[in-house]
């Protein structure tokens, strides 16, 4: 078990108290009742799987404020009746609590998570409100250069392939799209497998695999998203999808609008260059331009 032994210097006296701690905060959906956590040998921690949403926690001890840690200055480093913890957003999280070292520390990972959120949030504002500074809004990695078997290129800044213009993850999304558009020749269970490969590959398990029911034109277009980033398939995805022109589907700066703005559907072609219409004149500038 788990201790607090407080010793009495002056009468020569000590108390042994059985130390349970719990989860408790918004996050949990309540700040009356705590989440009980599992002390864990041998991780030396007490940890929980638990369900939170995007809100606060503390850590507790016998279902009491008595003795209660918080994180005052966002460092990982717990202090008795620190600050509240803030948990960044809704999802299944694996919380651990170490009180084993001098400094009680803590950890909160998703328990599944898409490998492909690569954002890079240190020192940037997610907000963007001048285009022209990178720190505003947030940055995103893709690529390493290495092999398949994790052999490092042979530069360490410039890749060994130019550029990676067709993959198997966008075929399989292409054939659960063609399939969900009504076309012969494939079948939704074989399109449901060819997604939850991808996922697979993504969440490193099934732990992120999608059930029949999930499979739609709304979650291909977001897939597409998160699996193609990068790799120049966004805007021809939303024309397909009917969402870059004439919609209300909008994004921060669209249209070179802070808050995003619709666009005519002329932009859905791109203009001929200039040059190629003085070159030949039979050529005619496609409309809007």
């Amino acid at each position: 078990g788990f201790y607090r032994v407080t010793a009495d210097l002056v009468n020569l006296t000590y108390t042994v108290e059985s130390i349970d701690w719990g989860l408790i905060g918004s996050a949990t959906g309540s700040w009356d009742v705590d989440q009980n956590m599992t002390f864990d040998p041998a991780e030396g921690a007490w940890t929980i799987t638990i369900d939170l949403t995007g809100d606060e926690i503390k850590f507790r001890a016998n279902d009491g404020w008595d003795l209660n840690y918080g994180d005052t200055g966002a460092d990982a480093i717990l202090e008795e009746g620190g600050d509240n913890i803030a948990i960044p957003g809704s999802g299944t999280y694996i919380v651990k609590l170490y009180l084993t070292s001098p400094s009680y520390t803590y950890s909160i990972e998703l328990a599944s998570f898409d490998s492909r959120a690569m954002f890079y949030t240190d020192g940037q504002s997610l907000e963007i409100n001048d285009i022209s500074q990178f720190t505003e809004g947030y940055a995103i990695t893709k690529y390493k250069n290495v092999t398949s078997g994790g052999a490092k290129g042979s530069h360490p800044t410039f890749p060994d392939n130019d550029f990676p213009m067709f993959r198997i993850a966008d075929v399989y999304l292409m054939y659960a799209e063609a399939v969900l558009r009504g076309g012969s020749g494939g079948d939704a269970g074989t399109a449901l497998e060819y997604v939850n490969r991808v996922l697979t590959r993504a969440y490193g398990g099934p732990s992120g695999n999608i059930t029949p029911t999930d499979l739609t034109l709304d979650f291909i277009i977001d897939e597409r998203a998160r699996e193609l980033y990068w790799e120049c398939h966004r805007r021809t995805d939303l024309i397909r999808f009917g969402r870059f022109s004439e919609t209300s589907y909008l994004w921060p700066w669209k249209g070179n609008v802070p808050t995003g703005e619709s666009r005519p559907s002329f932009y859905d072609v791109f203009p001929i260059p200039a040059s190629d219409i003085g070159a030949n004149p039979n050529l005619t500038q496609n409309t809007g331009y």
